[in-house]
């Protein structure tokens, strides 16, 4: 299975997009999404422990990738994986450098059919 960690500043961004993504696939057991956008408090902002929250629940996950808006949404999640303390997670987890709706759009459909990591990062980046 393939984990997809969205993250922006919005989390009204990241909770549309899993929206659209989820519709999109369905219930299909080889991707699972999560909205990590926003902050705990719902203002503007990223949160480096939600997204580690993120990361740790997707530890069983084959491949872990993160899509993110602009700058510290990259930081925080930088962050985060340096946070994770285990080395058998931090190994699977790749941020992705691609637009955060339509490269995460991207990823989701191809993950739903094929579990090939490069496969999926290059439509990803591809769009």
């Amino acid at each position: 299975m393939t984990g997809i960690i969205l993250v922006s500043h919005c989390k009204l961004i990241t909770d549309g997009i899993k929206l659209m993504v989820d519709e999109m696939v369905g219930d299909c057991d080889n991707v699972k999404v999560i909205s990590a956008g926003g902050t705990d408090d719902g203002r503007l902002g990223t949160n480096g422990v939600k997204i580690l929250e993120a990361i740790l629940s997707l530890k069983d996950c084959t491949n872990i990738l993160i899509f993110c808006d602009i700058g510290s949404s990259i930081l925080s999640s930088e962050m985060a994986i340096e946070l994770v303390d285990d080395n058998s997670i931090t190994q699977k987890v790749k941020i992705v450098d691609a637009p955060l709706v339509e490269g995460a759009f991207a990823a989701t459909v191809q993950a739903s059919v094929s579990s090939d990591i490069d496969l999926i990062v290059h439509e990803a980046q591809n769009v």
